[in-house]
């Protein structure tokens, strides 16, 4: 009753678990498929965390590696120890699971990006997400050229990988429509919308540079709500949620805008496995209330195109909402 369909994929369940430490070891991965989700996106692999490890493990060796030979050998021996590890990961994760299995990719550049989805797909990765935000700190570059590289990026990638592909972004965009109907075009399969991303903090007491607490709140899921409403119904690509979905009415609430999936993360770390069931049953309640058999009988339907009102996903400001 409840299953979907994302990127082409066939999922029992419009949950996925999205990348976290709830996807980083296969004992977690069982239990995310016991729980009931449709889908799992393994934890990212973060290139700038193995550059930070392999330094770290040189820089106590150093006595050791006085040569740049040595150095440069070291390094590339350490980086695929964590890239074989993930694909470790990944081929045991296909055995013993029957839901699809998403890969995530986090790098610096280009080739890196590239390099490990490419691995991952032929390790059997059933989709590859790449996780993409540029920090546009140089005053230099213009937004526009910020657009254009995340565009080459996304070609590139898509020529590069035979499996699907969908891009985890943000939505500081100035055209947030212009890009999304960009990488539709490109041929991306789906967009995570949006990403959660490391939140700067201050700790006041030690006087240095801290993080914010990572977990979303139930109420941060509107922006997703606001653009796959908007644009659902003028692209090809699956759009799906991400940020703030705690429980089943969000969940209901990103398949009426568009999605025919969402990706959550906080609400399994807070409730524990037994929310995706609850969520799940939620849904299944919630439909046969309304006389849907299918996801895909309301999946959409109050997306800007199905609306008569549909101005209302652009209102920006309150109007009469707030007396």
């Amino acid at each position: 009753m409840i299953k979907t369909e994302y990127m082409g994929l066939e999922l029992k369940s419009p949950v996925i678990i999205a990348s976290s430490p709830l996807t980083q070891n296969i004992v977690s991965l069982k239990k995310c498929q016991e729980a009931g989700c449709g889908a799992v996106v393994l934890k990212s692999i973060f290139e700038e965390q193995i550059e930070a490890d392999v330094q770290k493990v040189m820089s106590d060796n150093a006595e050791y590696l006085q040569h740049s030979s040595a150095d440069d050998f070291y390094a590339s021996t350490s980086r695929d120890y964590y890239i074989d590890r993930y694909m470790k990961l990944l081929t045991e994760a296909k055995k013993e699971l029957d839901i699809p299995i998403i890969a995530s990719v986090c790098a610096k550049s280009y080739d890196s990006w590239i390099d490990y989805a490419e691995r991952f797909a032929k390790c059997g990765a059933d989709a590859i997400e790449l996780d993409y935000y540029p920090i546009s700190s140089n005053a230099a570059v213009k937004g526009e050229d910020v657009d254009k590289t995340l565009l080459r990026f996304a070609e590139k990638a898509r020529n590069a990988i035979d499996v699907p592909l969908s891009l985890k972004i943000g939505y500081k965009y100035s055209s947030l429509a212009n890009i999304i109907s960009s990488l539709d075009k490109i041929g991306i399969n789906g967009l995570v919308l949006f990403n959660r991303f490391f939140r700067p903090d201050i700790d006041i007491d030690k006087i240095e540079m801290s993080s914010a607490n990572p977990a979303s709140s139930s109420d941060e899921y509107g922006e997703a709500l606001r653009w796959i409403g908007l644009m659902s119904g003028e692209v090809k690509m699956d759009l799906v949620g991400n940020t703030g979905i705690h429980d089943g009415s969000t969940v209901v609430k990103m398949i009426l805008s568009g999605a025919p999936a969402v990706e959550i993360c906080t609400a399994v770390i807070k409730k524990g496995f037994p929310v995706v069931g609850t969520i799940n049953s939620f849904v299944e309640d919630w439909m046969k209330a309304h006389g849907f058999s299918s996801i895909s009988d309301f999946k959409g339907m109050l997306s800007q195109e199905h609306m008569k009102d549909g101005w209302k996903w652009e209102r920006t400001q309150f109007l009469k909402t707030i007396n």
